[in-house]
Parts: C-alpha cells; structure tokens; sequence
C-alpha cells in the first residue's frame, strides 16, 4: 500500500489527538496519586518554595563563613 502524503489539516489534527490523549493519561496518574484539578501543581509549588529556603539557609551560611 503506498504512503498517502497527509495534508496540513490532517498532521494538525494527529498531534492535537495525540496531544490529548498525553494529556489524559497525565491526568489519569494524578488522579490515582489522590490529586485533582490543581492538587499537583500547588504540591509542586510547595515542594519549590521548600527547597528554595532551604538553598537560602545555605548561602546565608556560606557567606557568614
């Protein structure tokens, strides 16, 4: 069977689909992780604002050094 060139509508719309179903399997794991909606980034948030105090702790005490 010969390859058909696909035109830019059809390539548009393979990535789209492709994009979603990424999408929802993202979604899928987080929801078996407990977190809905935002849950995750807001963690993630957390997670970020944790680590940078403690980065700030270090340098604090580095430069008193």
């Amino acid at each position: 069977m010969p390859n058909k060139k696909l035109s830019k509508d059809e390539i548009d719309y393979k990535e789209g689909v492709a994009g979603f179903n990424s999408w929802v399997a993202h979604n899928k794991k987080f929801e078996k992780m407990g977190m809905v909606g935002t849950d995750y980034y807001v963690k993630r948030v957390e997670d970020l604002e944790a680590k940078v105090k403690t980065l700030e702790t270090k340098l604090k005490a580095k430069g008193k050094k």
